[in-house]
């Protein structure tokens, strides 16, 4: 009761502005369940799992089962993933886009059903902690304690253990209604007990959520120049050891709130996922036009097609642009001191702190704020070995389908690698967009890069990577350099000094 009137107080002393767009954007996250039988009427409907996570907060997770298992490919062939009663099924850890001030796991159920269904997954989509209510690096938090929990496989944690059995509860309840209701054989029948196989995960998210995805796999250095003050005498950085709440949160926000701040912003911050040679498969990160560089907000950056990679030769100049919804509302989650935190912006960490084993499939829409930074950073992980082919969509010679065709690239050894997939005329969103607000181009373009999402995901599961007891949690890692933000016409010639 005492965080309900917190809440509530918290709410009427912010600025009415800020009140009533709080309350347009968070009411998608009190539609019923019960809508998805007319948005996704394919299935499977999801149940949800009140996760136990830090400070005795709780995460809600839209937990999507697969209706049956699904053979998958090996190196020497296929698997059928049920062995003596066990159901090994492989995992895909989903985040909705929003921001980071709205959004739900209820506008991801269509990709989320289409994931378990053809990939035969547990596909589990996360309602993280949003602003206004919660402030950076809330989001990232729980992104981590539910990936935690997955890759807990001895069940060591409370989380581990309740995500294990209220899987198996929901899928003991699934055999028996389908029992009762005489339905056809679906092969769940001799299955008596589902277990995650944590060995075969998945990670994807739609641009807030591409963010946290692209999170979970990087490793943060140390970044004490990010909040040092240069002396009026010297002009050197002096060091200052982890931040106030009132200089990296809202002096409006509740005691209850604290869990989110920082403990020691110079400190480094690892990744979740167990040190690479001790994983024995890729990890494919699925990244939908991901926000990678929260330094400029959305009405500050440069609109720009692609400047490097569809539209070189665009010197028009931009129109400047009035603070939209996301402008006004961002910095409640992400305040400003914070922007150049690379858990805040991950793509300014370095190439070289991202999960070796991973292999990203990023799509870019080219009618998107968000498309030059996007550029920036691939020209910045090509620079570091992380490559691949290349879909511009725009019927140049050679240019990659998603099955053939594209520029012959020679396998990076080092990394996962870097497929990229340009969608020409397409909107920030459009893959999450309901159909019927899609235009003839947008429905054929998410039906290919969908296609290609599902195939990349088969192929990346299928290979096994040599697994050596060995960690990288010693590793050393320099002070992160943070490049100049973009900023109109000068984005398109920032990618040289990064």
């Amino acid at each position: 009761m005492s965080s309900v009137l917190q809440n509530l107080s918290y709410f009427f002393r912010l600025p009415f502005h800020i009140q009533w767009r709080t309350c347009l954007v968070h009411l998608p996250r009190f539609v019923p369940l019960s809508v998805l039988h007319l948005t996704s009427p394919e299935g499977p409907q999801p149940f949800i799992i009140a996760l136990p996570s830090r400070k005795n907060n709780t995460i809600p997770l839209y937990v999507f089962v697969p209706p049956k298992p699904v053979a998958l490919p090996e190196e020497d062939g296929v698997r059928i993933p049920v062995e003596n009663g066990e159901w090994k099924v492989p995992v895909v850890l989903d985040f909705h886009g929003g921001g980071f001030i709205m959004g739900s796991p209820l506008e991801q159920a269509p990709y989320a059903a289409m994931m378990s269904r053809e990939l035969g997954a547990v596909v589990i989509s996360v309602s993280y902690r949003i602003g206004p209510f919660h402030q950076f690096p809330a989001a990232i938090h729980d992104a981590e304690d539910v990936l935690s929990a997955i890759l807990d496989t001895d069940q060591v944690t409370k989380a581990g253990k309740v995500l294990r059995q209220e899987i198996q509860r929901y899928f003991g309840m699934t055999v028996q209604d389908n029992k009762k209701k005489k339905k056809p054989d679906t092969g769940l029948d001799d299955i008596e007990k589902i277990t995650l196989d944590a060995s075969r995960l998945c990670v994807s998210g739609f641009s807030a959520g591409g963010n946290i995805a692209l999170n979970m796999a990087i490793w943060v250095p140390p970044c004490p120049q990010l909040f040092s003050t240069p002396t009026a005498e010297t002009r050197t950085p002096t060091l200052t050891r982890g931040m106030s709440p009132a200089d990296t949160i809202s002096p409006l926000l509740p005691p209850v709130r604290a869990p989110t701040v920082l403990d020691d912003i110079c400190q480094p911050w690892p990744s979740p996922l167990p040190p690479e040679k001790a994983q024995p498969r890729m990890l494919p990160l699925l990244l939908f036009y991901p926000s990678l560089d929260a330094r400029l907000l959305p009405h500050e950056r440069p609109m720009k097609s692609l400047p490097s990679a569809l539209n070189p030769d665009d010197k028009k100049p931009q129109t400047q642009r009035m603070p939209g919804l996301f402008s006004i509302m961002g910095p409640t989650y992400l305040p400003k001191k914070l922007r150049a935190h690379p858990r805040a912006s991950p793509g300014l960490v370095d190439p070289k702190n991202v999960q070796k084993n991973a292999a990203i499939l990023l799509v870019l829409p080219e009618k998107d704020s968000l498309a030059v930074q996007s550029d920036v950073w691939v020209d910045k992980m090509n620079s570091e070995g992380w490559n691949g082919p290349v879909r511009f969509g725009d019927g140049r010679d050679n240019d990659w389908n998603g099955h053939q065709g594209g520029a012959s690239l020679t396998p990076s050894k080092k990394n996962g690698g870097m497929e990229v997939w340009h969608a020409p005329n397409c909107r920030h969103g459009w893959t999450q967009f309901p159909v019927a607000f899609l235009g003839k181009h947008e429905k054929e373009e998410r039906m290919l890069v969908f296609e290609r999402t599902m195939e990349f995901v088969k192929e990346k599961w299928a290979k096994t990577l040599p697994v050596e007891g060995q960690s990288n949690t010693d590793q050393e890692m320099p002070p992160l350099a943070i490049p100049p933000p973009m900023a109109g016409e000068g984005a398109s010639s920032s990618s040289s000094s990064l």
